[in-house]
């Protein structure tokens, strides 16, 4: 306390620590953002996407002319995914009726229901005794109901198989196989004139055939709550989803195949357009919507205020640690050793900086608590609780990270004119 009282006594070291204050609720303020959004984008799929590539199925006939040629026109969807199932590098594939996840598909959401309580959830569609769930190496934790059978046994939008953290959400426990779920959408009811008529909510109840393990829609989404429905439908013009071996290199396999793709997985109405890895989606789509642009202002923000610390509180501590090197002469010549002058200088600095960064942290806090901390995300899923849900794991984690930031610029800041200093001659 008393070597504190020494330390703000000097004018120097008060306004050094002004500017160590305003330094904490600018880092406060750029780097929040960061960690919360990295935090997200780094929480894992639920499945490898440099292994996942998506075969974008076209035709040559128009839409009327393939509704009526149906019959023709679906054997050769089979065609292409048995084609694609041949393939050296390809573990498994299946047709993907509904949209596929990962790959930027617009996917729809709606309401589950367990008696009163309620989620809203994302809904993915697979087609019974498809492989969707092999391909994409979501395993089951149902017990009695492998991987392999998840899709064996389902009737058409009667069956549904639950993430694991939309089970725990709804009813608190992933035992749920064999019973009722509830969702909730919208039905045209039409009135007795048989023109007229209006939607009405209701709820239609769904058989659970097993909960899986978690998945996450985009790199972006920071909830597990995925129901997959069972649907059903031809096979025509539906992408197919295909996963290579581990050894494949799922960019050089585009790469290398595009072309030959064009011209082996051809019918006589359906061909592949196009080949792509769920990674290589996923980075578009970070680029090209506002969440990606939103994470590139905030890194730059973040690098901004990096480099500005980096350079302004150098400067300061540079100029304040040299102005004491008749001090640092002074007590060498009473016989102070070397590095006793030289921790000394790194102590005050320390000490300095916890007090600083300590009452930027409270200033802030005020704030915090009228307006709240970072959460750029819409939580869903009670299941799903990340550190920065809990305001005080949140503020104490970002606090701990800025004044880790500060302090070892400072330190460093004061530690090379501090040794040039001790080692200079009396």
């Amino acid at each position: 306390m008393k070597q504190l009282k020494e330390i703000f006594q000097r004018k120097t070291s008060v306004w050094l620590a002004l500017e160590l204050i305003f330094v904490t609720l600018a880092c406060w303020w750029a780097f929040d953002p960061v960690l919360v959004s990295r935090t997200v984008t780094n929480l894992p799929m639920g499945y490898d996407a440099d292994r996942l590539v998506r075969f974008q199925v076209a035709s040559t006939l128009q839409i009327h002319e393939q509704m009526d040629n149906l019959d023709a026109v679906a054997p050769e969807g089979e065609t292409l995914l048995q084609k694609v199932r041949e393939m050296d590098e390809v573990v498994e594939a299946y047709p993907a009726r509904s949209v596929p996840i990962g790959f930027h598909s617009v996917s729809s959401n709606g309401y589950f229901f367990n008696g009163n309580d309620s989620l809203l959830a994302w809904q993915y569609c697979f087609m019974p005794d498809s492989k969707m769930f092999e391909v994409y190496g979501i395993e089951s934790i149902t017990p009695g109901v492998p991987t392999s059978q998840l899709t064996h046994d389902c009737e058409y939008q009667k069956s549904i198989i639950l993430t694991r953290s939309l089970a725990m959400g709804l009813f608190g426990t992933t035992d749920v196989a064999g019973r009722t779920i509830f969702r909730a959408r919208d039905e045209w009811e039409p009135d007795d004139d048989g023109i007229n008529g209006r939607y009405e909510w209701v709820r239609k109840p769904y058989h659970i055939r097993a909960v899986v393990e978690d998945v996450r829609v985009e790199p972006y989404d920071r909830d597990y709550a995925i129901a997959f429905l069972c649907m059903g439908g031809p096979l025509w013009n539906v992408p197919i989803i295909a996963r290579l071996r581990d050894d494949v290199s799922g960019d050089r396999f585009v790469e290398a195949r595009r072309q030959v793709i064009q011209h082996e997985l051809v019918t006589e109405h359906c061909y592949v357009r196009d080949v792509q890895t769920a990674r290589q989606v996923q980075k578009e789509t970070i680029e090209v919507t506002g969440v990606g642009r939103q994470m590139r202002r905030n890194l730059l923000i973040a690098a901004f205020f990096a480099i500005n610390l980096a350079f302004g509180v150098f400067g300061t501590l540079l100029m304040y640690t040299r102005q004491r090197r008749e001090e640092a002469g002074v007590r060498r010549a009473f016989g102070a050793t070397r590095w006793s002058v030289f921790w000394g200088f790194i102590r005050e600095a320390w000490l300095l900086t916890t007090v600083s960064v300590l009452l930027g942290c409270i200033i802030y806090f005020q704030y915090a608590t009228a307006h709240g901390l970072y959460d750029g995300f819409m939580s869903r899923n009670p299941a799903v609780h990340l550190w920065f849900d809990d305001f005080g794991t949140h503020f104490l984690v970002v606090s701990a990270v800025v004044y880790l930031i500060i302090l070892c610029t400072v330190l460093i800041g004061t530690a090379i004119p501090a040794w040039r200093i001790c080692r200079s001659t009396i």
